[in-house]
């Protein structure tokens, strides 16, 4: 709705007008919350992917130690 004033003109937003204005602003938030969760799966997937890397390192590396340890006793059995 446009009023006009002798001195100083200026617009009121309708009935209509508000809820536009507010279908917009909740669909920026919507549209800014996915974003959000789409950069924290990012995150949570290189999480997820560093930890088996780890996870595979440290078992390599507990392999390989009992290997050691295994072959000193044959060894030792051995001699």
């Amino acid at each position: 709705m446009i009023q006009l004033h002798k001195w100083f003109p200026f617009v009121l937003p309708g009935p209509h007008d508000i809820r536009a204005i507010a279908v917009e602003r909740r669909a920026e938030k919507l549209e800014f919350e996915q974003r959000q969760e789409d950069k924290a799966e990012k995150v949570r997937k290189a999480v997820e992917t560093y930890d088996l890397e780890l996870y595979n390192k440290r078992a390599r590396e507990h392999t390989i130690e009992l290997e050691m340890f295994s072959n000193r006793k044959r060894v030792d059995v051995s001699v």
